[in-house]
């Protein structure tokens, strides 16, 4: 009697067991294919720091201290500070990706933008 109930829950069980082996596996395959690529951003946000890049080759950079810097262009400038991921413009903060005025200070400091 003991063994026949024992069997039923073995075989109610057997679509679970073969769920998270499947699931195991694309979870495996999935974090392979990720670890693969180089990029570690979506393609919307790979469109907008490369937009941010582009614009950013117009600015230049004047140090403040270790973590801050001043960009300017013609009549304006920005404070980043690279430390605390700040700028004044607010784009680094609110689209937690590099803003054009940070990208011309990781460019500056041979910083890798992914980092």
């Amino acid at each position: 009697m003991t063994s026949n109930i024992a069997e039923s829950l073995n075989a109610a069980n057997l679509a679970a067991r073969e769920l998270r082996a499947l699931i195991q596996q694309w979870t495996y395959t999935n974090r392979k294919k990720a670890s693969k690529t180089t990029t570690f951003f979506t393609p919307t946000a790979e469109k907008k720091l490369v937009n941010n890049f582009v614009d950013s080759l117009t600015k230049n950079v004047k140090p403040i201290n270790e973590s801050m810097f001043e960009v300017v262009e013609l009549t304006r400038s920005w404070v980043i500070n690279l430390k605390e991921k700040i700028c004044s413009c607010n784009r680094f903060q609110i689209d937690e990706l590099p803003c054009a005025h940070a990208l011309v200070v990781i460019k500056e400091m041979n910083l890798n933008v992914y980092n």
